[in-house]
Order: structure tokens, then C-alpha cells, then sequence
């Protein structure tokens, strides 16, 4: 058997995102940068023989997607988890500041999070550790859904302030 379909059958196996170091458990004589190559020449495979999906990392591991232009047809049979801008503050807080408590997510975005947070979990995107108070953290599907391989791949805050300053200094002088 070739490496490169044995990687491609642990990946599929996977019903999210297959963690680099299981696959490396089960394939002890392949390095993580040659694992990183079996995957790039499975996309590629994909890619030459027109496939409507390709191998993506995300959460420390692999799993396949679907490509993008695919989505409209998908969009038709599945109805994809829509959550409100309350939800993805909370998140966004969670994301940012986790693990935190409830009262921190309130307290940030001055209002009751309770409803926010029912959906979040309902959705799997964040769980809860015990203790005393709860707290509220992300999951691994959350960075899953959101394409990133660890919570240090999200985009830096100072970059969001720098582009509302731009915006509001603009703004404020604006062309007569």
C-alpha cells in the first residue's frame, strides 16, 4: 500500500478533523513535513481529475471539504447553522478571551448572553469546563467551521482596531 492512500483513508475515516498526531501514530515512519506532501499531492490528484472536494487543515489536523464552487448545490440540500450577531459576539468573546465565564462574556458585551450561549453550545462551536463559576471555551469544531488549525490563527485585534480608527478618522473630516 502507498503511504499517500493510507493517509487519504485515515483522513476520510475521521469524522472531523483527523489531530497530525494520530495520523503520525498510525504512520510512525512519516515525518509531519512529509505528511504535509502526501496531502499537497493528494490535492493535487484531486484537482487534475476534477474532484468536488480537496484535503484542508484545520484544528492541529486534516479533514476534507468540499471546494467552493460546489456550494450553491449543497447550500440546495443542506441548510447550513445560522447564528445572530448576539451569538457571534459571544463567540468572538470566547474566542478572544476563553476560557471565560458567563458573567465576563455579559459584562464585555453588556448585555444577558444566556440565549447566545444555548445556541453556541446547540451548535457545538463552545463547551463547558466545570467549577465554580462555569466556564465557556471553544471546540475543536469551532475551529473546524472557521478554517483554523488553533485559536492563534485568529486574526490580531489590534488589526480590527486599526481599520475602525482608518474608518471613523475618515469619516470624520469627510470631503465637502
Amino acid at each position: 500500500m502507498n503511504r499517500r492512500e493510507i493517509v487519504e483513508a485515515l483522513i476520510f475515516s475521521g469524522s472531523g478533523a483527523l489531530q497530525v498526531r494520530d495520523i503520525l501514530k498510525a504512520l510512525p515512519e512519516t515525518g509531519e513535513e512529509e505528511l504535509e506532501g502526501l496531502v499537497d499531492e493528494l490535492n493535487k490528484l484531486y484537482l487534475e481529475t476534477g474532484r468536488s472536494f480537496r484535503i484542508e487543515r484545520a484544528a492541529a489536523g486534516y479533514l476534507f471539504v468540499t471546494r467552493e464552487e460546489f456550494t450553491p448545490y449543497l447550500r440546495a440540500l443542506h441548510t447550513p447553522a445560522r447564528l445572530t450577531m448576539a451569538a457571534l459576539e459571544a463567540l468572538a468573546v470566547i474566542a478572544y478571551k476563553g476560557p471565560c465565564s458567563k458573567g465576563t462574556i455579559d459584562s464585555i458585551r453588556g448585555v444577558d448572553s444566556a440565549s447566545s450561549l444555548k445556541s453556541l453550545l446547540k451548535h457545538q462551536l463552545i463547551d463547558i469546563k466545570g467549577g465554580k463559576p462555569l466556564t465557556y471555551y471553544t471546540t475543536a469544531k469551532f475551529l473546524e467551521v472557521f478554517g483554523l488549525d488553533s485559536l492563534a490563527d485568529l486574526p490580531d485585534l489590534k488589526q480590527f482596531e486599526e481599520v475602525f480608527r482608518e474608518e471613523s478618522g475618515a469619516g470624520a473630516g469627510g470631503d465637502t
